[in-house]
């Protein structure tokens, strides 16, 4: 009787701790729900503050180009040197016909997990594309609206790709204007993206467009470095140069495999 007692007790002791973790538990998931949902109200937030912003600076610049342009009305040289110097800087917002190339992930599902960074689009593949874009002659470039310049970085945060600090999502748009697409496909990353899909099953696709829109650039420029204005230029009328991770001109190098 004594025995059963004791048992009784133990079993008793042993679902009432198990009932008391239970709670602990479902209150510490509850209040890291609770966390998370603040947190990704917040950054929702954030991110529409960032937008908001963007758009205010382009307005205040667009106010501030107007007022040169007025100044300047009196002289039509100096107004074209203005005008040059805006579209090499990328404040202003540009068109004309040009190319769109677009990249996406592959819908295949990877066997093995150490497959599945090939069938996905990294930073190093979008610097690529707008290296080679910018070789076959592109004036502006943008990747999902956002505008590059000499010093835009295209990076990797995890597994979001970033431009100008911003966190874009695949497919990824690049557009390019004044791009030649005879000779943007014949280059060494045109034929290699399109071995990729057949191999990997990424999406690329190229196209060209009568009329390409790029937005004007609205991040911030640090001036490190400065030259006259007769000297020789870079890519075309309006190319920075090539863009690497931390968005510091190169010169193009051969690309790895996958």
């Amino acid at each position: 009787m004594r025995i059963r007692v004791s048992l009784a007790a133990v079993i008793a002791l042993v679902g009432f701790l198990t009932l008391v973790a239970s709670s602990g538990v479902k209150e510490s998931w509850r209040g890291a729900e609770r966390r998370r949902g603040g947190l990704v109200k917040l950054i929702h937030q954030r991110q529409a503050e960032v937008e908001d912003l963007d758009q205010e600076l382009v307005r205040l610049r667009r106010d501030v180009l107007a007022a040169r342009h007025r100044l300047s009305a009196t002289s039509a040289d100096e107004a074209r040197r203005v005008r040059t110097v805006e579209v090499r800087a990328g404040t202003t917002r540009m068109a004309g016909p040009g190319l769109e190339v677009t990249l996406s992930d592959s819908s295949r599902e990877a066997d093995d997990p150490a497959d599945r960074e090939a069938l996905a689009v990294h930073d190093v593949d979008l610097q690529l594309v707008v290296n080679a874009l910018w070789g076959s002659g592109a004036e502006a470039v943008a990747v999902n609206g956002q505008r590059l310049v000499a010093t835009s970085p295209i990076r990797a945060a995890g597994e979001t790709i970033t431009v100008n600090f911003r966190p874009l999502a695949p497919p990824y748009t690049v557009r390019a204007i004044a791009a030649d697409k005879e000779g943007f496909e014949s280059s060494p990353v045109a034929r290699r993206f399109r071995r990729w899909v057949d191999d990997y099953g990424l999406g690329f696709s190229v196209k060209s467009r009568s009329r390409v829109e790029v937005p004007a650039y609205v991040g911030t420029r640090q001036l490190t470095a400065a030259r006259t204005g007769d000297a020789p230029a870079g890519h075309g009328t309006g190319a920075p140069g090539t863009i690497t991770g931390s968005g510091i001109p190169h010169a193009p190098g051969p690309a790895g495999g996958r």
